[in-house]
């Protein structure tokens, strides 16, 4: 189904809804598994407030899902296959054969928080309001992002943002490179696609390039623009993480963070290999053998 038809679901369905609810706690994730579709989470309603959501979710998918000029109705074979290549790239571990397509509608279900991916029960409450202001940007920048170009640029600076959460030029560029070869693996193995392939995808063959000494980067990596309040609740994150989660480095629950921002955007994640590498063309890492050069652990693959 075209992206734009769930574009209108995030501004025509969901975002009137959250609106019923002011200053209570709420994010959206796009998914795939049993048809494309969008999930909505609100926190702390009660069993009419939920009602009331769920009427006005009803009215207004109604109004929204009649397909425009140039979307394509969803095709069970079509759709089938596809998911069989995105459950090999993103649950390569688990097995799982996918289901058709569900009926378009809404359904109720449980919230579970991925504890474990976001570092632990203590840095939960600071990723939730991370999922939040992420949702909050895409629906707020949503109807000025027309195409992939514009979302990946959005994308780009948001990834940008949380790698300087982590701490200097070093670390940043160690987190960039530590994400594209992540990615990289991913992608390349649920498309079975080598490397020169990948290259290609990415314009360029990445993390090759050293910057000389001294030389500035070509953009501000501290001009977060839209995202400066994403940067600080990061920064509190990475503290959270270092001192009270369970993970090895604030890094890989960083990724996560970022994935979620492209998939909110509706961006692929061949788009957000290109994101990474974009931004180690941007600040290639440092020479080896220097103390800046000390490995962060490499994302989890999420």
């Amino acid at each position: 189904m075209a992206r734009s038809a769930h574009d209108r679901v995030v501004t025509d369905v969901i975002g009137p809804a959250v609106d019923l609810f002011p200053g209570r706690p709420w994010f959206f994730i796009r998914y795939w598994q049993h048809g494309p579709h969008l999930r909505l989470r609100v926190g702390g309603l009660t069993a009419s407030e939920t009602a009331r959501a769920e009427r006005l979710l009803q009215d207004r998918l109604g109004r929204a899902t009649p397909l425009l000029e140039g979307e394509e109705p969803l095709d069970r074979d079509t759709y089938l296959a596809h998911a069989r290549r995105l459950s090999a790239l993103e649950e390569p571990h688990r097995g799982v054969r996918p289901a058709g397509p569900r009926d378009p509608g809404v359904y109720q279900d449980t919230y579970v928080p991925e504890t474990e991916r976001y570092g632990g029960p203590a840095p939960m409450p600071a990723t939730e309001r991370l999922f939040q202001l992420s949702s909050e940007l895409v629906r707020a920048f949503l109807p000025r992002l027309p195409d992939s170009r514009s979302r990946s640029a959005m994308a780009l600076r948001a990834a940008m943002s949380a790698g300087t959460a982590l701490g200097g030029p070093a670390d940043q560029a160690m987190f960039y490179a530590r994400g594209l070869e992540a990615l990289r693996q991913m992608v390349g193995a649920g498309f079975r696609l080598s490397t020169e392939q990948l290259d290609r995808l990415c314009g360029s063959n990445p993390g090759t390039g050293k910057r000389p000494a001294g030389a500035p980067p070509a953009v501000d990596p501290a001009q977060h623009g839209p995202f400066a309040s994403w940067h600080t609740l990061l920064c509190d994150l990475a503290d959270r993480v270092r001192t009270e989660g369970t993970v090895e480095h604030p890094g890989e629950v960083f990724f996560s963070h970022v994935h979620m921002l492209h998939n909110r955007l509706g961006l692929t994640m061949a788009e957000e290999l290109q994101t990474y590498a974009r931004l180690v063309h941007l600040f290639p890492p440092v020479e080896p053998g220097t103390p800046e050069a000390l490995a962060q652990p490499a994302p989890k693959e999420h």
